[in-house]
């Protein structure tokens, strides 16, 4: 092929370019406006009166007056404290479940037409939930001594009306314990720290997410009698075992030893920056999992227990920083 053929053909498709692109953008290059689009541009009528038709601890059903549109096709979107609902457009009323008790919420609702055109808002309505005044079941509490210093105690999981968690709580003698529990699930804990040859009355209370409160029947217990009176030696050697990234940390240490319990028995306690740590205790072993608490700095050190509750001095500390 000859140089005048090639520049001949790349000038032909220059040209046959250019044609083009002045047919797509010709009008707006003559400074005219394109054709207006078609389509459905009407929203449908706004939804009045909304109101409350029933109304319990945890749910609402509203209903509102019907919408109308030109397309004849639309739904609405019922609008909860920012979250909608899609209700069909043969149904006037909605409704919504898993409410808190004695919760205000706000509602409004809208038309949507399948051209997406939106109407206004109908009048907005603040709904507070009956509130809840019942108390879940009483539990009924039952426990045994542990030694010297320990008893554990065990009770049956209840159910609330309304909360979909309970919580529970300890006493001994009237008094909320609050530190020394070993917790082994919802429902079974052992509380430490106990003083030998001492009687105590436990109860339990359940609580709903309202605060109502049942107490569990009285439990009376005497832990056993001890002499011991002398801590075991302090933990040394404590270290970063490992780490799955702040805050989870495993704290190692060499045993402690004590004149009258064996090794296997006695208990050691994870202090960070001072603090005892929330998890359960355990006893025989020389390392465990523990939580840092503060950005920065989080220093660990342990401390052994025996079996009557004598506490050892506080081991070295090792601190990481998250």
């Amino acid at each position: 092929m000859t140089a005048k053929k090639v520049v001949l053909r790349r000038a032909v498709g220059a040209a046959v370019a250019l044609v083009l692109a002045l047919a797509v953008a010709g009008p707006v290059a003559a400074g005219k406006k394109p054709p207006p689009t078609t389509g459905d541009k009407t929203p449908p009528t706004t939804p009045t009166n909304l109101r409350v038709t029933s109304l319990s601890q945890t749910s609402v059903t509203l209903a509102w007056d019907a919408s109308t549109d030109n397309s004849g096709s639309f739904s609405y979107s019922l609008n909860k404290d920012g979250q909608g609902f899609t209700v069909p457009q043969t149904q006037t009323s909605f409704t919504i479940d898993w409410l808190s008790a004695g919760r205000t919420y706000t509602f409004y609702v809208t038309a949507v037409d399948s051209s997406l055109n939106t109407s206004g808002k109908s009048n907005i309505l603040t709904v507070t939930t009956l509130a809840d005044t019942a108390a879940p079941p009483a539990p009924t509490l039952s426990g045994f001594v542990r030694g010297p210093s320990q008893v554990r105690l065990t009770w049956n999981r209840v159910e609330d009306d309304t909360s979909e968690f309970v919580t529970y709580r300890i006493f001994a003698n009237g008094t909320q314990v609050t530190q020394h529990l070993n917790w082994y699930g919802e429902t079974d804990v052992v509380l430490r720290h106990l003083t030998p040859s001492t009687t105590y009355t436990f109860t339990a209370k359940a609580l709903d997410a309202s605060s109502n409160a049942s107490t569990s029947n009285a439990v009376t217990l005497t832990t056993e009698a001890s002499s011991d009176v002398t801590p075991p030696s302090a933990p040394t050697n404590v270290h970063i075992v490992g780490s799955n990234g702040c805050p989870e940390f495993w704290v190692g240490w060499t045993q402690a030893t004590d004149d009258t319990d064996p090794q296997y028995v006695i208990e050691y306690e994870i202090y960070v920056n001072g603090v005892l740590s929330p998890l359960a205790v355990s006893a025989g072993v020389d390392n465990d999992f523990v939580y840092a608490t503060d950005s920065g700095a989080n220093t660990f050190t342990v401390k052994a227990v025996d079996q009557a509750g004598n506490t050892s001095e506080a081991s070295n500390g090792v601190t990481e920083f998250c």
